[in-house]
């Protein structure tokens, strides 16, 4: 339980684990790794931009796309166009470099552009459709045209373009730069363009699946209240799925500390009509409301939800410490622990 509990207040708090490390995929059509400082000097000096694959060395289709990569075709684009780097996810401080520039990669392998200057233009999970010489072509290439890639893409959408296809590739993008208040923004005006009719179409339950991050839109709310309408059209297990990534994105984001206590309700009520049992929505939600109660000076009304979420049962001693070091955050030192 204890372990859980901590797993749960990292998404608050920012705890990272180290990732596991494994033998790297031996890939000629790149240059070997050097410092990122190194690499994004070595950009400017250039004028060139950088493209990272992520991958993982288990990965299967990482390996598929290590064959392409090795076509003379590929390795001359490269050589020509860009700085060309693998990232292994399987080694922490490559990891790190992703938090650090806020990039999300949510599968491999995934293709990563930045520009010269060092910002994030284009982020791309890849599959096997893009698995061929014209394909790698083809997405890198729409990531150094200033007309396709997502960045100028973003700008242009700031500065009022409402193509929704548009719309679409930014979405993505700010879910993959971890922007959700932008992201956020964006699939609030695509949803309210939506005619309601249009709700359970395949593009719908796609915006749902691989962009929306918060619950809080009409075409989330009309999903969540009719599941069965959508389970007889869709996968079961993918509809609830998409379901709980939605609300969980919604439960672990930043502004989740902002949520008013009828906020937090409608999550619980989206997780109840998935199914899961009340004791894992308690699970999933306590952290989350001790800390909005303690970000109000709240002391006595956090020990309050702690001790009914443990239903008057003895709190086991590693999890009553975990709890009383929250709680001293806001009391003085000469203050007790409420649940002692």
């Amino acid at each position: 339980m204890f372990k859980k509990i901590t797993f749960v207040l990292s998404f608050f708090i920012g705890i990272s684990a180290p990732l596991m490390s494994q033998t790297k995929i031996s890939n000629p059509s790149f240059r070997p790794l050097i410092s990122f400082e190194e690499i994004f000097k070595l950009a400017i000096k250039q004028n060139k931009p950088i493209f990272f694959e992520a991958f993982l060395p288990t990965c299967s289709h990482c390996i598929a796309y290590d064959k392409t990569f090795r076509d003379p075709t590929i390795k001359t684009f490269l050589a020509t166009n860009f700085l060309a780097y693998q990232l292994d996810l399987s080694q922490r401080e490559n990891g790190l470099f992703l938090r650090k520039n806020k990039v999300y990669v949510p599968s491999t392998p995934s293709f990563i552009v930045f520009s010269p200057e060092g910002k994030v233009i284009q982020i791309e999970p890849v599959g096997d459709e893009t698995n061929s010489v014209a394909g790698i072509k083809k997405s890198l290439s729409n990531a150094i045209n200033p007309e396709k890639n997502p960045r100028n893409l973003l700008a242009k959408y700031d500065q009022g373009d409402r193509n929704v296809d548009n719309m679409l590739s930014v979405a993505l993008f700010t879910r993959f730069t971890m922007d959700t208040v932008k992201n956020m923004d964006i699939v609030n005006v695509i949803t309210n363009a939506l005619p309601k009719e249009k709700y359970k179409d395949e593009i719908s339950f796609l915006l749902m699946q691989r962009v929306m991050l918060d619950d809080d839109n009409p075409l989330f709310q009309f999903f969540i209240n009719n599941l069965s309408e959508y389970k007889s059209k869709y996968d079961s297990m993918l509809v609830n799925q998409t379901a709980e990534n939605v609300l969980m994105s919604s439960l672990f984001c930043s502004r989740a500390r902002n949520y008013n206590p009828a906020k937090i309700a409608q999550i619980k009520n989206g997780l109840k009509l998935l199914g899961i049992p009340p004791a894992q929505i308690a699970l999933r939600c306590i952290v989350l409301e001790v800390l909005i109660d303690l970000d109000h000076g709240s002391v006595g009304a956090a020990a309050d939800k702690i001790k009914a979420y443990y239903d008057s049962k003895p709190i086991p001693e590693k999890e009553k410490d975990f709890w009383c070091k929250q709680l001293k955050r806001k009391l003085t030192s000469v203050e007790p622990c409420p649940l002692t």
